[in-house]
């Protein structure tokens, strides 16, 4: 079953018929890259065995329409943030955007804000410290605006909130308190959040995938602007169970598959002499003819395809992205769809211990 079949960037002719015989088909672009276009088939949500079987196997799980309405009931929320962003591109201040949502909380005080000028994608961090009833319990929680590609014709924005040292990577071993109260800060600053924290089926589904009690931490918003995107990565990270994507205003296109499938691929097109140096090439992280494939390519999009990686999010939308381990863990990339930026929330998935804030999971997984 495919989510959306390939069309090469030379079909031109072919995409605008399809359009008019009530087909969506998407320009896949992404910072000077062609990489043909998207045709969507199939939107068809998987059976809980389907999704079991594919969390199991690290691949991707694609969720349609599982938020329901929620984002229209949160559509007043979803506009303020996409005007809040347009703000910010434009040179606006987060700090004082932020001021202006969350000045008056009653558990959350400023304590600073900064910029590394180390990074060229950071624009500004901003700290707070939980103090309810005027005793602090967590301290250095911190949202940071950055650009998500470090190239200028790129104009995608993404807000990450965490707490710590980040070059320490200290969020790892962060508390289930202290990420509780991070997770309370992004859901006061950004509320649309509770399309996705509290509708019951996704939570229903990612309790039944993960069968243990959990907490969806280190919230990131995204702004994908056009042409704009996240090359291929993946979110392999000690303590994460996975990833969930959900898509709130606008479209997205992914690719998507499991390293060991990805590696399998790369094999077949002659990349690689074997699978196993395939998973050392992945690993390598420097390998620039690697780079290109998978991000310039336009033949080996229409094999990731071909393979059924490739989906188109709206919103109502999510996509699920297992993480067993560094060799059993989804890859993707991304590209924004459209003509002008949309917004998505991403989650990460943790085991969740007995002093998670209750306030920050209104449906307790």
């Amino acid at each position: 079953m495919f989510a959306a079949r390939h069309l090469a960037a030379d079909q031109e002719a072919l995409a605008r018929a399809l359009r008019a015989r009530g087909r969506r088909v998407w320009p896949l672009r992404r910072r000077g890259a062609v990489l043909g276009h998207a045709v969507e088939v199939d939107r068809t949500r998987p059976t809980p065995a389907r999704a079991r079987a594919r969390w199991d196997a690290g691949e991707p799980v694609f969720l349609p329409g599982i938020l329901g309405d929620a984002p229209a009931r949160h559509d007043a929320a979803i506009r303020a943030c996409l005007r809040m962003f347009a703000r910010l591109r434009a040179g606006g201040s987060f700090l004082d955007e932020l001021e202006a949502r969350i000045g008056d909380d009653p558990d959350l005080r400023y304590a600073g804000s900064t910029v590394d000028r180390n990074d060229p994608r950071e624009i500004e961090r901003v700290f707070v410290d939980a103090e309810p009833g005027g005793a602090q319990v967590a301290k250095d929680l911190w949202a940071k605006l950055a650009w998500i590609a470090n190239d200028e014709s790129d104009r995608s924005l993404r807000i990450r909130f965490s707490a710590g040292l980040e070059q320490l990577e200290e969020w790892m071993t962060s508390t289930d308190l202290t990420a509780g109260w991070v997770d309370l800060f992004a859901l006061r600053a950004f509320p649309e959040g509770n399309a996705i924290v509290g509708c019951a089926p996704l939570r229903a589904m990612l309790a039944a995938l993960l069968r243990r009690p959990h907490r969806l931490s280190e919230r990131i918003l995204y702004n994908n602007a056009p042409d704009g995107g996240a090359v291929f990565h993946h979110d392999a990270e000690p303590g994460q169970l996975g990833v969930c994507f959900s898509q709130l205003e606008g479209s997205t296109a992914w690719l998507s598959l499991s390293k060991r499938r990805l590696a399998r691929l790369l094999a077949r097109v002659g990349f690689a002499r074997d699978v196993r140096r395939a998973m050392q090439a992945l690993d390598a992280g420097e390998d620039q003819p690697l780079w290109r494939l998978l991000n310039r390519d336009e033949g080996f999009t229409a094999q990731l395809a071909a393979h059924g990686a490739l989906f188109v999010l709206h919103a109502g939308d999510s996509i699920l992205l297992p993480s067993h381990g560094i060799d059993d863990v989804a890859w993707h990339s991304v590209l924004a769809l459209g003509d002008r930026p949309s917004l998505a929330h991403s989650y990460g998935l943790f085991p969740r211990g007995a002093d998670y804030p209750v306030a920050a999971d209104p449906v307790r997984g």
